[in-house]
C-alpha cells in the first residue's frame, strides 16, 4: 500500500480599500498597484484560491462607501 506524505501549505491574505471620494486617477493607480502586486506573488508561487469584495459601510448612514477588495492565496511548502 503506497503511503503519501500529507501536503503542507503556507497561506497568505491581501487586501486593499477603495472608497467613492478617491478620483478616477488615483483609483487606477491603486488597482494598477494591487494588480502588479498579485501578479508578483504569481511569480513566486502564490495561488489565489478566493477572492471577495466586500462593501465598506458607512457609520451613520449605513450606506456603501468603497469596497474591499480580498485576496487569499496559498503555495506548497518545501
Amino acid at each position: 500500500m503506497d503511503v503519501h506524505p500529507l501536503v503542507k501549505w503556507e497561506y497568505l491574505t491581501e487586501s486593499i480599500s477603495v472608497t467613492e471620494r478617491w478620483n478616477p486617477k488615483k483609483q487606477a493607480e491603486s488597482l494598477r498597484n494591487f494588480s502588479d502586486r498579485l501578479n508578483g506573488l504569481g511569480a513566486q508561487g502564490w495561488e489565489m484560491i478566493s477572492y471577495q469584495n466586500i462593501p465598506l459601510m458607512g457609520n451613520l448612514t449605513g450606506n456603501v462607501k468603497g469596497q474591499l477588495y480580498l485576496a487569499i492565496f496559498k503555495r506548497q511548502l518545501a
